[in-house]
């Protein structure tokens, strides 16, 4: 059996080049800011070395000898939603700055969950931004950032104990939007909820549980048929909107745990012939782009801007903090932005 080949190492693209060996590890890293940068002739001549000598990075054995992975993780309950998608977007352009990579890790439930929290336990990444609903108790947070590891935690009732917490004060803007359908006298009010919202108690569940308790101080009957679980599921979003106006006694409001099963909403009622928000109110949750662009344009709650880049600057901080920084709170607030639907 022959031997394999000795792999290049970066001796041997510095002696290609006629460069040092630091100057090598500066451009493989990708790593801007620190040391000056050396000239754009270098950087292009250490490049064409690379490919000559046919050099790959050891991405397991510098992890070793440096112990950082050199990658962070977005941990978020899946399906996505636009404004997950787009703290994604600012964090891999943070992270590209530095040369760090991002992974993303949806849960879909338990074991999806238990599994991912692997790769936080076993430090396959350096730090990580987890949004609401991932599965992790305040101890064990805490016992991971004690270990070293960057954490940025969207959480309305966590304290923070070495990690940062993101407020989004969710129960309070996600009644609002119910106040605002019961004030305009709506009794009817059908919710369009995530699967499974009902069975249990988790952040995502905030959402029915201000629905139920808005109506119960106002003495509104609760509806179970007018509870249905299709707000991840555009088509099925739809369907339950069209099958609900064909009733007898339709609902005359809809709030929907996602702004994109309320836009379905409002095209289902515009099919049906219901204008909205006359025969049909209209409130999501999320505030995406997409409901500015409808007509008429989507009542939502959420966070007026669509940016994270405080959160995500944030975790950076603590990744290149020599020493470890203080806990902090941060604000992302969500409000009731009230819009023409309804």
């Amino acid at each position: 059996m022959t031997e394999p080949p000795d792999r290049p190492t970066q001796r041997d693209i510095a002696r290609r080049a006629g460069v040092s060996t630091a100057t090598v590890s500066y451009v493989l890293s990708g790593r801007r800011g620190g040391a000056k940068p050396p000239p754009e002739e270098t950087r292009r001549r250490v490049l064409r070395a690379v490919a000559e000598v046919g050099y790959q990075v050891d991405h397991a054995g510098r992890s070793l000898r440096r112990r950082r992975s050199d990658l962070v993780a977005l941990m978020y309950p899946a399906p996505s939603s636009p404004w997950s998608d787009r703290l994604a977007e600012q964090m891999q352009e943070s992270a590209a700055e530095r040369g760090l990579g991002v992974v993303a890790l949806p849960m879909s439930g338990a074991s999806t969950g238990e599994a991912l929290l692997r790769v936080l336990r076993e430090r396959y990444v350096d730090g990580a931004v987890l949004l609401p609903d991932c599965p992790l108790d305040p101890a064990e947070l805490t016992v991971l950032a004690r270990q070293g590891l960057a954490l940025v935690v969207f959480d309305d009732d966590l304290d923070p104990d070495g990690f940062d917490v993101v407020r989004q004060d969710r129960a309070r803007a996600c009644r609002a939007a119910v106040e605002h359908l019961v004030a305009a006298g709506h009794r009817r009010i059908a919710y369009l909820g995530h699967p499974g919202e009902d069975r249990r108690r988790t952040a995502r569940s905030v959402k029915l549980r201000s629905y139920r308790r808005v109506l119960r101080e106002h003495g509104i009957g609760l509806s179970a048929d007018l509870v249905l679980p299709v707000a991840d599921s555009r088509r099925d979003a739809y369907a339950a909107v069209r099958e609900l106006l064909q009733r007898p006694d339709p609902p005359t409001a809809v709030v929907s745990a996602t702004d994109r099963a309320a836009i379905d909403a409002v095209w289902a009622a515009r099919d049906h012939g219901t204008p909205v928000p006359e025969g049909l109110a209209v409130t999501g949750i999320g505030n995406i782009p997409e409901g500015l662009v409808i007509t008429p344009a989507l009542t939502t709650v959420g966070a007026r801007e669509f940016d994270f880049s405080a959160q995500v600057a944030r975790l950076f901080d603590r990744l290149d903090a020599s020493a470890p920084l203080p806990d902090a709170e941060m604000s992302a607030r969500w409000e009731l932005i009230v819009r023409d639907s309804a």
